[in-house]
C-alpha cells in the first residue's frame, strides 16, 4: 500500500450550505494544528511537505467486491482473481462467500482463488452482510443458481439513503417472488429465473450488477435499460463473459443478456482502482507536488483530469497505463485556481472523489461551487471542515 509523508496544507474554509450545494473559498494558510478523530485509532499527520515518486495503484475495490460475489455463479471449476486489494471489505466478502460453502484462498502473488462448486447454503451470514453494502450482491447469484435466497439488509457508509428496492424490482422482472416482506426471494414455482426486461428508474450500479449476475443464469433473454455504465460494471460483465455468460452492450446503458444453465471458472484480472488513483492525483495537487501513477486507465480518470487541468495542474501520459501529475509552482505558473463540479453517474464526475476535491479547493485561489447529486448526505464532511 502506498503511503505519503504529508497531508494537505491546512487552509481555513468558509462554507455556506444551500440544500446540497456548498460554496467554498480559500484564505491564507493558518498555523498548523493537529486535529485528531475521537477514536482510539488515529492517523497522526505532519503536513506541509511535498510528496514525490511513484504510486502503484491497487485493483479496484468496487470491482473486486462485485466480482467476488459473481464467483457464486460458477458451479463448474474454480475462479482465480488477480489484483484483489487486501482490505477489510474484501476480507468480509470472502467470509460471506465462505458462509454459503465456498472455498476462498489467498495464493502467493496476491491471487485469490474461489471454488464455489460446493455452495449449498442460500442464506449467507447476516452479521457479515450487515457490515458492508456489497454483501447484498450475493442475492442475485444465489437466487439464479438455487431458485431461492434469503439475504439480510446490507450495511455500508452513512452517505445517504441507498434503498435496495431497485435490486428487488429487477429480480422480480426475472420472475422472482418476494415473500413475507423480507429480502427472501424465490424463483418462479421454486425453480430458476426466467428472462425478462427491466428499466432502471436510476442507473444504480448495484442494481445493474445484481440484475446482470442473475440474468446470466436465467432461462431466456433479458434486457436491462438505463443501466449504470461505470467501469466497475463493465469489469463485472467481462468477468461473467470469461466464465461463459453472454452479455451484449458492455459499457453502454442497454444490456442484453442471454442466460446460460451454468457458468464455469476462469482466470481474471481486476481493473485498476480509479478512485484510489484520483485520490493520489488530488494529493499531488493539494501538496503542490509531482508524482507518477500506474497502472491506470486514463479514460476512467477523464473527469478528474479535466478538473485538475482546469485548476492549473499538468497531467501527462508517462507510458502505457501511467500518468504523471504535476502541481509544482514552476509547472503551473502560479497558484492553482478554483473550479466548480457536480457529481453525476459515470461518465460524469464520480461522487467518490467529491470530498478529495473539496479539500483541494480550500487551497485554491477563488471560490468554488460543489454540487452533490448522487448521495444526499455526502456533504457532511464539509460541515466538519468548519469546526474549530
Amino acid at each position: 500500500m502506498a503511503t505519503a509523508s504529508a497531508l494537505l496544507p491546512a487552509s481555513s474554509l468558509h462554507l455556506t450550505r444551500h440544500h446540497s450545494t456548498i460554496t467554498a473559498s480559500a484564505s491564507p494558510t493558518p498555523p498548523h494544528r493537529a486535529i485528531l478523530p475521537p477514536s482510539d485509532q488515529k492517523l497522526v499527520i505532519s503536513g506541509g511537505k511535498p510528496i514525490s515518486g511513484h504510486v502503484s495503484i491497487s485493483g479496484s475495490k468496487n470491482s473486486a467486491l462485485a466480482i467476488l460475489a459473481g464467483t457464486l455463479c460458477c458451479s463448474s471449476g474454480s475462479v482465480a482473481l488477480r489484483g484483489v486489494p487486501d482490505l477489510l471489505d474484501t476480507r468480509t466478502m470472502a467470509d460471506i462467500l465462505r458462509s454459503v460453502g465456498a472455498r476462498v484462498e489467498a495464493e502467493d502473488g496476491g491471487e485469490v482463488v474461489v471454488d464455489a462448486r460446493d455452495v449449498g447454503v442460500t442464506e449467507p451470514c447476516p452479521e457479515r452482510i450487515g457490515s458492508i453494502r456489497a454483501g447484498f450482491f450475493v442475492l442475485g447469484p444465489l437466487l439464479a443458481r438455487f431458485g431461492k435466497a434469503e439475504v439480510a439488509m446490507p450495511g455500508g457508509c452513512r452517505i445517504g439513503a441507498r434503498p435496495v428496492d431497485l435490486y428487488i424490482k429487477g429480480l422480480e422482472a426475472l420472475g422472482a417472488i418476494n415473500r413475507d416482506g423480507k429480502v427472501c426471494l424465490y424463483g418462479p414455482n421454486g425453480m430458476g429465473l426466467v428472462g425478462g426486461s427491466f428499466h432502471l428508474a436510476y442507473p444504480s450500479v448495484g442494481a445493474t450488477e445484481t440484475f446482470m449476475m442473475a440474468a446470466s443464469m436465467a432461462n431466456g433473454v433479458s434486457v436491462l435499460t438505463n443501466a449504470a455504465m461505470e467501469p466497475e460494471v463493465a469489469d463485472l460483465a467481462l468477468f461473467l463473459i470469461a466464465c461463459g455468460a453472454s452479455i451484449e452492450g458492455v459499457g453502454t446503458s442497454t444490456l442484453v443478456i442471454s442466460g446460460r444453465k451454468k457458468l464455469h471458472g476462469a482466470e481474471f484480472t481486476i481493473l485498476p482502482d480509479r478512485i484510489e488513483a484520483g485520490t493520489f492525483m488530488a494529493a499531488a495537487a493539494i501538496t503542490r507536488s509531482s508524482i507518477y501513477l500506474s497502472p491506470v486507465i486514463p479514460s476512467h480518470l477523464a473527469q478528474m483530469t479535466e478538473k485538475l487541468t482546469e485548476a492549473g495542474c499538468k497531467i501527462t501520459h508517462a507510458g502505457p497505463g501511467a500518468l504523471k501529475v504535476s502541481a509544482l509552482p514552476e509547472v503551473t505558473g502560479g497558484d492553482l485556481q478554483a473550479f466548480n463540479l457536480k457529481t453525476l453517474p459515470y461518465p460524469g464526475f464520480p461522487t467518490d472523489l467529491q470530498a478529495q476535491c473539496m479539500a483541494l479547493l480550500t487551497t485554491c485561489v477563488g471560490s468554488s461551487i460543489i454540487e452533490e447529486s448522487v448521495f444526499e448526505n455526502r456533504m457532511h464532511h464539509g460541515m466538519r471542515r468548519r469546526e474549530p
